[in-house]
């Protein structure tokens, strides 16, 4: 029986593979090409910045996925993947058209959920931002977030309200609540494996290891929030 199982998780792994492709396109704006834009998958964790001629390529696409266009910071551009494999996106001032697929397409941009900060960090915000550091990300979403150096090594810490901790002394970082004490968290875990990231400034929960503050993640493959 285990044996069988075994086959059947191997024929699904095989399918998927087969169905998963390269995903090419160049995004435009009023005709124009369009630099360090950001590009994501909903589902999958390809993710990329345009190039200087607005190209972007993200690999192990799936067709039922989508890929979501970063507009600005209040809009996300979100296409059906299915068949398309080399696509033109032009975005224009109230929406975009799609071209590389049997036909023409044009559709609206959809809203992006405007997050207060020092808030839960979500996937698609992570994505969004284009950033590729887990620090790059807490210095920017996380108040209080500072990197500085310690006897040569650059350490990552936050601040509780105006208080500074005790020089630079890093958080606990906990990944699907598995504890790691490190002094910078960018070997620990992918910025597009990140699910959800919040602080827990408090930290009382976990004792005095986290007397400087808790950075909490949750990963994809640990399961959405």
């Amino acid at each position: 029986m285990k044996k069988l199982v075994g086959i059947i998780a191997a024929l699904v792994l095989c399918c998927q593979l087969i169905q998963a492709q390269d995903l090419t396109g160049t995004i435009l704006k009023d005709g124009k090409p369009q630099k360090n834009v950001s590009v994501w998958l909903k589902i999958g964790k390809a993710s990329a910045l345009t190039d200087k001629t607005g190209q972007f390529t993200l690999s192990g696409v799936m067709p039922e996925d989508t890929l979501q266009v970063s507009v600005s910071s209040k809009y996300d551009a979100k296409i059906v993947v299915g068949e398309l494999k080399n696509i033109t996106i032009n975005l224009g001032k109230e929406g975009f058209t799609v071209e590389g697929g049997l036909e023409e397409v044009t559709a609206a941009y959809t809203p992006v959920p405007q997050i207060k900060r020092g808030s839960k960090i979500t996937h698609d915000v992570i994505m969004r931002s284009g950033l590729k550091t887990v620090s790059d990300i807490i210095r920017r979403f996380v108040p209080g977030a500072q990197e500085s150096s310690s006897f040569g090594e650059k350490v990552l810490s936050i601040t509780r309200g105006s208080n500074s901790m005790r020089g630079p002394e890093p958080p606990l970082y906990v990944v699907d609540d598995i504890p790691f004490e490190v002094n910078n968290p960018n070997d620990i875990v992918a910025v597009e494996d990140i699910a959800e990231l919040s602080v827990d400034r408090d930290g009382t929960a976990y004792g005095a290891r986290g007397a400087n503050g808790v950075v909490i993640i949750k990963t994809l493959r640990g399961g959405q929030p």
